[in-house]
């Protein structure tokens, strides 16, 4: 499995990180592309909750759907984007770190038959755009 993984350490309690993380309002002040994540599903967040997230990709507007994949308040959040053949997971692990909190984030990305040899530049595009977004969450909790 093609990806990368990032950490990194918040001083903030691992439920509000967590918290914040998972507010769909705050998506763009983690990552700078995305113009806005709304739900598209029903009901309170946790596994199956669905999103429509419109990012700014190569100067237009492109949207994706997202599902929430796992959620564990204060523990664990994951969510999935299934585009043209390929899968992206992003997995997050919270844990306490001294009086903060601990962020590990993996990005797994998979891929069928021909689709396997567009991985290779998928993730490299993704650790452009998204790779530094730990940090951009520590910056806007204030941490």
């Amino acid at each position: 499995m093609a990806g990368f993984q990032r950490s990194e350490r918040i001083d903030r309690a691992p439920q509000e990180v967590f918290d914040f993380l998972t507010a769909p309002e705050n998506a763009p002040a983690v990552v700078p592309s995305v113009r806005r994540l709304v739900a598209i599903t029903d009901g309170p967040v946790g596994v199956g909750t669905r999103y429509r997230e419109t990012r700014l990709m190569r100067g237009k507007e492109e949207d994706a759907e997202l599902e929430v994949v796992a959620y564990a308040p204060g523990e664990a959040y994951a969510v999935l984007n299934v585009s043209t053949g390929i899968e992206t997971v992003y997995r997050y692990a919270f844990r306490p770190e001294g009086d903060g909190t601990r962020v590990d984030l993996a990005c797994e990305v998979t891929a069928r038959g021909a689709r396997k040899l567009l991985v290779p530049l998928v993730v490299a595009e993704l650790k452009k755009e998204d790779g530094d977004h730990l940090v951009r969450l520590r910056q806007a909790i204030g941490a």
